[in-house]
């Protein structure tokens, strides 16, 4: 077990096996865990920022928490009954001991093992991202407030409160987005730069799901 608390900060580990388990209502096949969050598939779509209880069971090893919405999308590529599933991310905002119990245990029961590929994968998402983002004119028109999404607004006022009243939560999610953005390379230090503390931590808490301009405009607002 020693050797997953000092993986679980920065790495995702993946389900050997599908791992059943519900969100709410929602019927959810967990795909991968990582620090008090997980990746799920499900037939019919969540909303960002839903709150419900993840539960999931396998053996003796089983886990009831609360959690909360940070992305969703619909796959790309149909399963193999050729349906295509939602894929979702998951944070675990209550329970957060009960969750990292049961994860020991399924690494010990050798039922996750530590996907060695996903932080280069968030390397390249991230150097792709910035590539993208420097291809474009420096001028650039900036959307209405009001064409951010309400549930993504709400998300992201709920994990500026959420960090607020944990501050050494909101520093570590924070000193995850510094490192993160150190290995993307030369952009670093201005990225880190432009954007006060509090904006990377939620960047970092939501996954990166949500782009730092539109967490700004979010915290601006009056």
């Amino acid at each position: 077990m020693e050797g997953l608390r000092e993986h679980r900060g920065a790495d995702r580990f993946v389900v050997n096996e599908p791992l059943a388990g519900s969100f709410g209502s929602a019927g959810v096949t967990i795909l991968n865990m990582a620090d008090l969050g997980v990746q799920v598939e499900h037939a019919q779509p969540l909303r960002l920022a839903t709150k419900a209880r993840l539960w999931f069971k396998r053996a003796e090893i089983s886990a009831s928490v609360q959690g909360i919405v940070v992305w969703s999308h619909l796959s790309r590529t149909p399963n193999e009954q050729g349906k295509l599933l939602y894929r979702t991310g998951l944070r675990i905002e209550e329970g957060g001991k009960q969750f990292t119990e049961a994860m020991e245990l399924l690494a010990v029961r050798g039922l996750i093992r530590l996907d060695t590929d996903s932080l280069e994968r968030k390397r390249l998402e991230l150097a792709a991202r910035e590539k993208a983002r420097t291809s474009k004119p420096i001028m650039k028109l900036l959307r209405p407030e009001h064409e951010i999404p309400p549930d993504q607004a709400l998300l992201i006022h709920h994990a500026r409160e959420r960090l607020r009243a944990n501050p050494d939560e909101a520093l570590k999610w924070y000193n995850r987005a510094k490192f993160a953005l150190h290995e993307n390379g030369s952009s670093a230090a201005e990225a880190i730069l432009s954007h006060r503390e509090d904006v990377l931590a939620v960047w970092e808490y939501l996954e990166r799901s949500v782009d730092l301009a539109t967490i700004v405009k979010v915290f601006d607002r009056k």
